[in-house]
């Protein structure tokens, strides 16, 4: 799979993608491709911080990180990933954690100190991903806690944290 930036050319089928994507997911509100077309829109957006996974010039994987406002005694720069999208027959293959590698790469050279998200903790902890509660953070009263998950790129970046 090879993996690039994803481009305004790229913003029809990646809408289309991630929506078929979300048809065959565990969980899902069926909205995801508009919360990317949202999240593309606010002022959370950073441009260059989400990715298409090509095979042989086909979409297969789509993945996002987004600015996370951080309460903290401290200034914290924090993102949110959100959405990761395999195509059902490319899943279980890793490139949902090849996506996500490279995500987390990008976020360390770029100086962020943590990374959110709200998932599957039996997924995201072989990326070193815990709960938030865990970690001495507060997250979002919209996902339960077992769901709330942070990554602290820099050891105590989110002790203390409110995650909004």
């Amino acid at each position: 799979m090879w993996v690039r930036p994803e481009t305004p050319a790229d913003y029809p089928a990646v809408y289309a993608f991630v929506q078929s994507a979300f048809e065959t997911a565990k969980v899902s509100n069926g909205q995801e491709q508009d919360f990317v077309n949202a999240l593309r829109q606010s002022p959370r957006y950073v441009p260059g911080f989400a990715w298409v996974g090509l095979e042989a010039g086909r979409l297969i994987a789509f993945i996002m990180l987004t600015r996370l406002t951080v309460k903290s005694a401290r200034p914290v720069r924090g993102l949110l990933l959100a959405p990761l999208a395999v195509e059902l027959s490319f899943r279980r293959r890793g490139l949902g954690a090849q996506m996500v590698n490279h995500a987390l790469q990008e976020a360390k050279k770029h100086g962020y100190e943590a990374v959110c998200l709200a998932g599957d903790p039996a997924y995201y902890s072989r990326f070193g991903f815990a709960r938030l509660d865990s970690l001495g953070a507060q997250g979002s009263r919209q996902f339960p806690a077992a769901y709330a998950l942070g990554l602290e790129l820099v050891p105590g970046a989110l002790a203390g944290a409110e995650i909004d």
